[in-house]
């Protein structure tokens, strides 16, 4: 069968079953759209980012990554600051009221990715790290400039990027 070995689709099957136990944590339980909560984990990841890095790191389309900004911002947990060689560019840092929510959220999170993987035994752990640093390694060369200069050394980066 075409799908069972089509990757692209595999890999959006399992990206949207990882993510269903998530979802309920950030949407439900705290108000966050699937754009805002990776918007939060990664600011929460980095000093600051632009639109354009985050659009690379999310990754989402620039509006809904400007609208998450927006929202975030609503909330007291995002701030903006417009650069100071480039006024079209603006810098997004996490508030001391953001990273505390994400301090309250990210717990919540990592125990729902602990409890996905607690079937697997201690040995298929390692091997879904060893595929996942494989894929991340072979998606990184087509990673955009932007996204690869606001990351973090992989794998840790993709691996803490959003889970939902």
């Amino acid at each position: 069968m075409f799908l069972q070995s089509y990757l692209p689709y595999r890999l959006n099957l399992l990206a949207e079953l990882s993510s269903e136990g998530t979802r309920a944590i950030y949407r439900r339980r705290h108000g966050l759209t699937r754009p805002e909560w990776r918007v939060l984990v990664n600011l929460a990841e980095a000093p600051s980012l632009t639109a354009s890095q985050l659009c690379a790191l999310v990754p989402a389309h620039k509006t809904k990554v400007s609208r998450a900004l927006v929202a975030l911002e609503r909330r007291g947990w995002v701030r903006r600051e417009t650069d100071a060689h480039d006024r079209r560019i603006s810098h997004a840092t996490l508030t001391l009221k953001g990273k505390r929510a994400f301090a309250r959220i990210r717990p919540e999170m990592e125990a729902a990715a602990d409890a996905l993987l607690a079937p697997l035994s201690p040995e298929d752990r390692q091997k879904v790290d060893e595929g996942l640093a494989i894929l991340e390694r072979l998606f990184a060369c087509h990673a955009p400039a932007a996204a690869s200069s606001a990351r973090r050394p992989a794998p840790s980066s993709c691996q803490k990027y959003s889970g939902g």
